[in-house]
Formats: C-alpha cells, sequence, structure tokens
C-alpha cells in the first residue's frame, strides 16, 4: 500500500490543483445512499476503537493538507492525501478504487462540502465499501478542540 501512496504523491505533484469554493453543510448525521455522514465524536470513537486500522482519507489539497490535517490516536490511521480534483480524473479515480475496493473509509475535508462530493463520485463510479462522510470537516474537528497535526509532522 505504500508503494500506491508514494506514486499517488508524485502524482501529485504534477498536477495543478483545482477545487470549488466549499459551501456549508449541516453537520447533522445522516445516510445518503451508501454515504453514512458521521460526526466528528464519532469520528474520534472510530478512531480510538481497537477492532481494525480506519482509512482516512482528506481530500483537500495538499497545501491545506500540509498546513493543518486530523491527527489520529495511532499511527496506522493517518490521513492520507487524495485531493478530489484528482478522483475527478479517471486514471486517479481507478488508483483510488483499486487501492481501497471493499473497504471502509473515512473522507474528510474542511468543511464536508468536497468530501461529500468525492464520497458520491466514489459511490456513482462502483466503489463498494461503507463511506463515512465526517460532517463539519477539520473546521468542526478543531472546533470540538480534537488534535490536529501540521507540516511533515506525524502527530501522537
Amino acid at each position: 500500500m505504500y508503494k500506491y501512496a508514494a506514486v499517488v504523491v508524485a502524482l501529485l505533484l504534477l498536477v495543478t490543483p483545482y477545487h470549488p469554493v466549499e459551501g456549508q453543510q449541516s453537520s447533522e448525521i445522516s445516510r445518503q445512499g451508501d454515504i453514512v455522514n458521521i460526526t466528528v465524536g464519532q469520528t474520534w470513537e472510530m478512531l480510538n476503537s481497537e477492532e481494525e486500522p480506519q482509512n482516512v482519507i482528506d481530500d483537500r489539497t495538499f497545501l491545506e493538507y500540509f498546513n493543518e490535517r486530523i491527527d489520529t490516536p495511532h499511527q496506522n490511521d493517518k490521513p492520507l492525501l487524495f485531493p478530489l480534483y484528482l478522483l475527478e480524473q479517471p486514471l486517479f479515480l481507478n488508483i483510488f478504487t483499486s487501492i481501497f475496493q471493499g473497504e471502509d473509509i473515512i473522507i474528510y475535508c474542511r468543511s464536508a462540502n468536497r468530501s461529500y462530493l468525492g464520497a458520491k463520485l466514489l459511490i456513482d463510479n462502483g466503489f463498494q465499501g461503507i463511506i463515512y462522510n465526517m460532517a463539519g470537516g477539520i473546521n468542526a474537528w478543531k472546533s470540538a478542540g480534537l488534535p490536529t497535526v501540521t507540516g511533515f509532522g506525524f502527530g501522537a
């Protein structure tokens, strides 16, 4: 999985970012198709679970990811950067699907708009697995006082 991640990072450096301006989205918990909206508190509880590692996907830009991202309690569930603008490209969508097909993922962005769009894109293209959309995004995460990490830091 790490060699796939290295390939994705290398390809990220070659692609010019494009992302729409995010709007506000309700932080209510709901199920939308195969997308399950969860609160930041529920996300934190899932990440603290000892059952199995979680796949956490940050679908913001590289700069946003580098400036600040969520910190998780375990080394094996750190957020993987996979921007929405890459998921919109068929090559990267196929790479993502080949890595995570059949697995459950937690996806987040700044306010839950881009992460919902990314989750919807995955579902529309046959992704199998539960997609948890973190309602409120990193904004709600920080408002709840949950840990973040910046730069190349890997957190606790």
